[in-house]
């Protein structure tokens, strides 16, 4: 090409406008790939934070979160039992992470009531019954020292734990993008890996909350 042109005249060819034009295609191409990059892995964010923000602003306009806290208490004593039929957790480890959610000693009830055996229907309706329990004595008791102040601390207890597991959550959510390029090179797709992940992640943020959530509320008081 060089050969072709003088110093002093406009560069008019063909060939070259061509060669401008594919390069400029290619350069394109690419910037759209990596912007259709981004975005595939921000909207998997994005749903997530639709979630969180829409049960946040549940959490605001609601007049009490009574339900709420009562399905945190069932979630939370499913999970135990399923790890328990899964054998992730034995009898022991059951008892002790029971007693520190709830606050109370179940040792000598779970066995009075079930031996060495534990039917999983059972076992859960028991356990649910003991948290509500659990959970009327703690309302009847603030509410004796000051009326109206269970619903103000539930609220208050969902909000800055749902706040702070989200932070959490994000600076994992963070760590885990800049880690899981790396999985390419294991013949392995980096997104449907970071989707996976998420999902994980996301779900254990909502299982740490549910459980401070009710270790806090049980173990609430007025001095």
């Amino acid at each position: 090409m060089q050969n072709q042109f003088l110093d002093d005249l406009p560069l008019e060819s063909d060939l070259l406008t061509k060669s401008l034009d594919s390069a400029q295609q290619r350069v394109e191409e690419a910037d759209y790939d990596a912007r259709k990059y981004l975005f595939d892995y921000d909207e998997i964010l994005n749903k997530q934070r639709n979630v969180v923000y829409y049960e946040r602003r549940k959490v605001l306009e609601s007049q009490s979160v009574r339900d709420k806290i009562l399905a945190y208490g069932e979630q939370a004593i499913l999970e135990i039992v399923l790890e328990l039929q899964s054998k992730v957790i034995n009898q022991n480890q059951i008892i002790l992470i029971l007693e520190n959610l709830f606050g109370t000693n179940l040792t000598l009830n779970l066995l009075n009531k079930f031996g060495t055996n534990f039917d999983s229907k059972e076992l859960k309706d028991y356990l649910f019954q003991e948290f509500w329990l659990c959970y009327e004595t703690k309302v009847l008791e603030l509410e004796i020292r000051q009326p109206k102040i269970i619903r103000s601390l539930e609220r208050t207890l969902l909000l800055i734990y749902s706040d702070t597991a989200w932070k959490e959550h994000l600076q994992k959510m963070s760590l885990l993008r800049d880690a899981v390029g790396w999985r390419g090179y294991g013949q392995r797709n980096p997104l449907f890996e970071y989707k996976d992940d998420a999902y994980e992640l996301f779900q254990n943020r909502s299982q740490i909350t549910r459980h401070l959530v009710i270790y806090d509320l049980i173990r609430s008081s007025m001095i």
